[in-house]
C-alpha cells in the first residue's frame, strides 16, 4: 500500500500542475479514507466517497448532498486526481 507522499509522487509523474502542497493535503485526505494501491475500477458509491473525501480539502463540512448538488464542472478537478492516479497504475482500493 501506497502513504500519501507515494500519491504525490505519482500525480507529479502524471503532470498534475497542482501546487505540491495541496497536492499533499489532498493525498492525506485520499489516504486517510481508504488503502492507496493498484488501480481498479470503483463503483459509484466508492466514487462518491472518494470524490467526497477530496472535496472535502476544500469544503471540510461537505456532505454527500452536497457533493450531488454540485455542478460537474466544480468537481471535474477531483475526478481528475482519480484519472492521473489510473494513468499510473493507482487507486483507492
Amino acid at each position: 500500500m501506497l502513504d500519501s507522499k507515494d500519491v504525490v509522487q505519482a500525480w507529479n509523474r502524471a503532470g498534475n500542475p497542482t501546487p505540491e502542497a495541496r497536492l499533499g493535503m489532498y493525498a492525506q485526505a485520499l489516504a486517510s479514507g481508504c488503502r492507496i494501491g493498484a488501480y481498479h475500477a470503483l463503483g459509484d458509491d466508492e466514487e462518491d466517497r472518494v470524490i467526497l473525501a477530496l472535496y472535502r480539502v476544500d469544503r471540510p463540512r461537505a456532505t454527500f448532498a452536497d457533493l450531488h448538488q454540485a455542478p460537474p464542472l466544480a468537481l471535474a478537478s477531483y475526478h481528475q486526481l482519480l484519472h492521473d492516479l489510473a494513468r499510473q497504475g493507482l487507486g483507492p482500493l
